[in-house]
């Protein structure tokens, strides 16, 4: 076992100097720094080091991804038939939607509480229900000929496809809690009026939609070029953003309470910031 240890470290050694060398080998060199015999050795390039081995002509070269490899790493690659690197294929959308909500930490629970329940087909359909399948026809600007079966089925699959989770970051930061005023007139506020700057930690709530889910698709490793923009990337991502608005903003700001105001940030193809507001309620 010690001995078999010992071959795997003069392997990786190897393999490393050749790569930072990028000096080329052959397989008997390499047969002999290792201890393996000559078929052994051509069946570990083969079938177990071809990430980190590639081969020109009768020589073969360490490929420099053997430099971020770790000793544990490359005996568990010699022990186990696996590969160090996975294979990825690459979608890339060169339109995307990104809604960042900012709250107050006060209201992460509430906040995380509304949005996990639409991602339920049960709350989904009860929130058609209140927007109403007129009101949802009307949004998307939808010809009569759209049944009530296939603008729900239209909803079900902007959420399956479009949004899969959401990710929440915090910030610290102060905020003016009143009108301006002048350093004098903050000192002599009442108590009662409460701090004129207030520090604040706000849980920041974001998604990211892609608007063209298909754009392209490249192997990984190969040069990277944008996908191309699509005829009608701009209606698709004008229903993307009405259907977000309504069915996660809407729904959001109803269970959402007690705060003066509610803001999000809508970037990537479209830019807006929105705010609700509360209103007094003698108004």
């Amino acid at each position: 076992m010690e001995k078999r240890t010992n071959n795997i470290k003069k392997a990786f050694d190897f393999l490393i100097t050749h790569a930072q060398e990028k000096k080329s080998f052959s397989v008997e060199q390499f047969s002999t720094e290792t201890g393996w015999s000559i078929s052994e050795t051509q069946e570990r390039i083969s079938n177990r080091l071809s990430d980190l081995i590639y081969q020109e002509g009768e020589r073969f070269f360490a490929k420099p991804e053997i430099l971020r490899v770790r000793l544990d790493d490359f005996k568990e690659l010699l022990d186990q038939k696996k590969r160090l690197f996975a294979d990825y294929v690459l979608e890339v959308s060169s339109s995307v939607l990104i809604y960042e909500f900012f709250m107050p930490l006060t209201r992460e629970d509430r906040l995380r509480e509304a949005l996990d329940n639409l991602f339920y087909r049960d709350t989904i359909e009860q929130r058609i229900q209140e927007i109403g399948i007129p009101g949802i026809r009307a949004g998307l600007k939808l010809s009569s000929d759209y049944s009530e079966d296939k603008i729900r089925d239209m909803v079900f699959d902007f959420i399956e496809s479009t949004i899969g989770g959401f990710s929440i970051y915090l910030v610290n930061g102060r905020y003016r809690a009143d009108v301006l005023a002048s350093r004098a007139e903050v000192v002599s506020r009442p108590f009662a009026s409460g701090p004129y700057i207030v520090e604040e930690t706000t849980a920041i709530v974001r998604f990211v939609l892609p608007v063209e889910t298909d754009a392209g698709k490249f192997e990984h490793g190969k040069i990277l070029e944008p996908a191309s923009v699509v005829s009608g990337t701009q209606k698709r991502a004008d229903s993307l953003s009405w259907l977000f608005l309504n069915f996660f903003a809407e729904a959001l700001i109803r269970v959402v309470q007690k705060e003066d105001e509610i803001w999000l940030l809508e970037s990537g193809m479209r830019s807006a910031f929105y705010r609700w507001i509360r209103r007094d309620e003698d108004e």
